[in-house]
């Protein structure tokens, strides 16, 4: 039971010091904003997703050992990473339709209030 926990320690902690590289090449891709109309920054972007998919993957793969304790630790990961980037996205599309409502609610309340000044006067 011990091998198995430390095979999975040694597999995160690699996936962890690979986030080294993964911020250099964060900072060479997204070096600056660019455009003379809009100034976009990008930078942080690979290397932020990066370690959150890595704390989810962490997080699930731990789990998943818990529970399957007799599977193979490479097919746990495997199957953990690929729920975690699933994950991911799906935190990402429910995080942007929340944003995006909070947005309508405002709107529509400013709407109110506004009608409401004008019924005043």
């Amino acid at each position: 039971m011990q091998s198995i926990w430390q095979k999975h320690v040694i597999i995160c902690l690699s996936l962890g010091s690979a986030a080294i590289p993964v911020y250099f090449l964060d900072k060479a891709a997204m070096g600056g904003g660019g455009g003379n109309w809009i100034a976009l920054d990008f930078r942080g972007l690979l290397f932020w997703t990066y370690l959150v998919l890595l704390a989810i993957d962490v997080v699930v793969s731990s789990s998943a050992i818990l529970l399957f304790p007799k599977s193979r630790i490479l097919h746990i990961h495997v199957a953990s990473f690929v729920l975690s980037i699933i994950l991911l996205v799906a935190g990402f599309i429910v995080y942007s339709q929340l944003l995006r409502a909070e947005s309508i609610s405002t709107t529509v309340a400013k709407c109110v209030l506004k009608k409401s000044r004008i019924s005043l006067h």
